[in-house]
Parts: C-alpha cells; structure tokens; sequence
C-alpha cells in the first residue's frame, strides 16, 4: 500500500478518535464547556467533510463493488480489522447514545438571559424549564451527538482510504 493512503488513513482515524474520547468526556455533567456546543462540532464536521468526499472518491476511483470491498478489509492484518471495527462501534454508539439517560426527551439547551435554563420537551413538544444540572446533562447530550457525527465522518474516511489502498495495492501485484 503507498505511504499516501496511510497517511489519508492516519488523517481520518486519528482526529475520529479524540473526537471519541472527547465525546466519552460529555458523560460527565459540567467537564466540558457549554460553550463548546457549536463550535468544536462545527469545526470538526466542516474538516471532515472534505476528507470524507476524498476517501470516497478513491474508492470510486479504484472501481471497488461490496465483494471488493470485503475483500480488501479481509486482506487488512487482524489487528488493524479489530481497531477499524471497535473505532466505528464506538463512534457509532457515541451518536445513539445521546437518546440514553433520564434526559432523552430533551433537546435544543439554551439559557436566557434571566438566569433560567430551558430545553425543548419533545414528548410535550414545547420548551420547559429545567435545572442548571438537567441544563448541563442536556448540553453534554447534544455535544455527545453532535461530535459522533464528526467522528463517524472521520472514521469511515480513514477506513475509506485504507480499502482503497488495500485494493490499489492487489490491482498492482495482479498486473505484475
């Protein structure tokens, strides 16, 4: 496999692994700032996109199908299987987990300007008024989503460019 599509690779799993870490961290009410809830999502799904479309397009590039496809992530040594599974479940269970808890039903957090904390109920389908604890819980819940959606994006380009690497690679050694 070239060095470029390690380094593609290493560029789409490394950044979807700390946004999964950072994401681990929303667990805990009040670690991470609220107002990281627009930003860093934003900025990591904005640096994803782009090396998202990248990986796709040298996999269409190699004229991969499903059987290829499987294949190549068969050829992968078992070590680097086992990581691209266990780095998709957890970035994957990051983005459903935002659903678990006693909180769920909330969403959209934001604080007035009188001090009060409100979300929007979805079962009532109006916007209460919650405690600055269920505010925090909320906050992380949305992050928690927000930065698994990057992550998966990172993840599923990283392992893009692997396959399609792995696959570049038996092209070449079958026309030798």
């Amino acid at each position: 496999m070239k060095r470029s599509y390690l380094i593609h690779a290493g560029f789409g799993l490394v950044p979807g692994g700390a946004l999964i870490l950072l994401a681990a961290l929303t667990w805990i009410p009040g670690l991470v700032p609220p107002q990281w809830n627009p930003g860093v999502p934003l900025v990591a799904l904005l640096l994803a996109l782009p090396l998202f479309v990248t990986a796709m397009a040298r996999l269409l590039l190699a004229r991969v199908s499903k059987a290829t496809l499987w294949d190549a992530f068969r050829c992968l040594p078992g070590g680097v299987q086992l990581g691209l599974g266990g780095v998709l479940v957890a970035a994957l269970g990051t983005t459903a987990s935002t659903n678990a808890g006693p909180y769920g039903h909330l969403q959209g957090p934001e604080e007035d300007g009188d001090g009060r904390y409100l979300a929007f109920d979805t079962p009532v389908r109006e916007t209460v008024e919650v405690s600055h604890e269920v505010y925090l819980a909320v906050v992380g819940a949305d992050l928690r989503m927000a930065l698994g959606m990057g992550a998966t994006l990172f993840i599923v380009a990283g392992a893009a460019a692997l396959l399609a690497g792995e696959v570049r690679r038996a092209d070449r050694a079958q026309e030798s």
